[in-house]
């Protein structure tokens, strides 16, 4: 989110803190909204999201995502409720449109929504099989794919559904602090973890974080099969045409180079050099930083870090966090 902080340089400016060039009354413009998701449906013939009482229309052109997903704008008000939640898909949500306004109205070229912006950074209490807490807060693991199951597989409490795979907000494997996949069961109390998702009330006042992500950490084994992670991967839409990339991530061996290209592996965006990684002997580090201008592309849902080894290459995706 853009923040503006205003400089009374004018005695006008100290009252009202106008920025000149946006009082021209051109009726157009760059334009970005952050709040809830109010409504999504059809008015005048065109699909259209609300977001703090403003009405946005999504074009066939939109890119709508979820934290982990792709999604339509029929995904956004409609469908089973997603775990622990009692509205229609993402309805009472967190959204992020920005796209641009004229005196017609409002165009979203990008909709970013997730149930909640909710984290949480502690320390795991619990872990037996039965629950998974952090700090004494329950913590269930989205599964990742149809065939994959929540963690933990639990009976849920009387009058709830049971936590399925929902396409819309998939999870993702649990992550260790290298950013390679572990198994949930292997993390002990007493372990660092950031979990994102977003909470639930319940009745008895303890309520439970349903989480798309987390990561732990935790070390890895010392193994040096060839493989590369993503920790982190965020694109900024400085402008229309102006995306700041910031990915990083690990590497077996610590050597060489990692491509980051969109998800589909369709645009490449640059090449950051892996350095050996001086806390984790026997790993390496990346980490791609750029401001492209005159960009062809919005940031995308997901990106695709590329590493080649001994002529064979290994690739790991993530959802993008996008701001």
């Amino acid at each position: 989110m853009r923040i503006i902080h205003c400089v009374p340089a004018l005695a006008a400016a100290v009252l009202f803190c106008t920025v000149p060039a946006m009082a021209q009354g051109s009726g157009q413009g760059v334009i970005e909204i952050e709040g809830p998701l109010e409504a999504a449906g059809v008015e005048s013939g065109n699909s259209v999201i609300k977001v703090m009482g403003l009405t946005v229309v999504v074009t066939p052109a939109t890119k709508l995502t979820s934290p982990t997903a792709p999604l339509a704008h029929g995904d956004l008000a409609s469908g089973p409720a997603l775990p622990g939640r009692t509205e229609r898909g993402f309805i009472g949500g967190h959204a992020i449109v920005t796209g641009t306004r004229d005196l017609s109205g409002i165009y979203a070229r990008q909709v970013y929504v997730e149930p909640a912006e909710h984290h949480l950074i502690g320390t795991v209490t619990l872990n037996d099989g039965t629950g998974f807490e952090v700090e004494g807060m329950p913590v269930v693991l989205l599964p990742a794919s149809s065939n994959a199951r929540p963690y933990p597989d639990v009976t849920p409490a009387s009058g709830m559904p049971p936590v399925a795979y929902d396409p819309r907000l998939p999870g993702t494997p649990l992550k260790n602090s290298a950013g390679f996949e572990i198994a949930p069961g292997s993390v002990a109390p007493g372990t660092d973890i950031v979990v994102a998702g977003y909470y639930v009330p319940t009745p008895d006042g303890k309520g439970t974080v349903y989480a798309y992500s987390a990561t732990a950490s935790v070390g890895d084994d010392a193994s040096q099969t060839p493989r590369v992670s993503i920790l982190r991967a965020e694109c900024r839409q400085r402008a229309a045409d102006e995306i700041e990339w910031d990915v990083r991530g690990s590497t077996v061996p610590p050597s060489g180079s990692v491509a980051i290209l969109n998800a589909a592996g369709t645009v490449q965006y640059g090449v950051a050099a892996v350095t050996p990684d001086v806390s984790d002997p026997g790993k390496g580090q990346y980490r791609y930083r750029a401001d492209i201008r005159k960009a062809a592309q919005q940031c995308p849902a997901g990106v695709l870090a590329r590493f080649t080894v001994g002529g064979k290459t290994y690739t790991a995706t993530a959802a993008v966090e996008r701001r």
